[in-house]
């Protein structure tokens, strides 16, 4: 299709919740969006409902996928945003520290971290020589604490941390806006609706309004940037 929109939002990781959500929000603020996703069949009906938004498929544990996708991207507008809502093969994964498989772990860290490294490689040299631009990461309560049990889960998801906060250290200071999204709380989907029959609207994360923040954290004054924001459902329990 034919880009004439003057900004692109690139959003790593969607699907019909957070990340389909975003690219409503971004869409509705006038921008072009890249949606990357390893499945096609999602990404080319959110699409075609959006209208200005082109499916990239992307495996972010393959680089020369993530390299493919990049080129893809490189024939857009401008890149203003880009938001890695990346979950990965463990993120609801129980397993003892005793025996759980650290190749699995490893796996898990490289879709979490390594993947989204890549793909920043390629889309911040021209981010940095415009001296504009966010970049966001999406985090979840295991980002800051590990619970027993839950290493498959706290081990990723540190690490996505870590990449955020020097990411932030390193760039800020250059005109880019590094910040990392908490979701403390379940978010609202069909497999959510099932685990809690009878939540209401304040127990569970809404993703429309998880986009709002990240429009919120994008229109920042550069005085009072944010790096971590932590958001939750007020009845979600402490």
């Amino acid at each position: 299709m034919a880009h004439n929109l003057l900004k692109t939002v690139v959003i790593a990781g969607v699907g019909p919740g957070v990340g389909s959500a975003t690219a409503r929000a971004f869409q509705k603020e006038g921008y072009h969006v890249a949606l990357l996703s390893r499945s096609m069949d999602y990404l080319s009906s959110l699409a075609n409902e959006l209208g200005n938004a082109t499916a990239v498929q992307c495996d972010l544990t393959d680089k020369d996928s993530v390299a493919s996708a990049a080129r893809a991207i490189s024939g857009m507008p401008p890149v203003e945003v880009v938001v890695l809502n990346v979950g990965g093969p463990s993120t609801f994964r129980r397993g003892s520290v005793l025996d759980m498989d650290a190749d699995d772990l490893a796996k898990a860290v490289s879709a979490r971290t390594v993947g989204p490294l890549r793909l920043l490689q390629h889309l911040l040299p021209s981010m940095i020589e415009r001296k504009e631009g966010s970049i966001f990461f999406t985090g979840a309560t295991a980002s800051l604490r590990g619970s027993a049990n839950f290493a498959y889960v706290a081990v990723p998801a540190f690490s996505t941390r870590a990449l955020a906060e020097s990411t932030a250290r390193e760039l800020m200071p250059l005109g880019l806006h590094v910040s990392h999204l908490v979701l403390d709380g379940i978010v609202d989907s069909e497999n959510a609706r099932g685990w809690k029959p009878d939540a209401g609207p304040d127990d569970l994360i809404q993703p429309s309004r998880v986009a709002d923040t990240f429009l919120m954290l994008h229109r920042q004054p550069k005085s009072v940037w944010t790096f971590e924001l932590i958001v939750r459902p007020a009845n979600e329990i402490w």
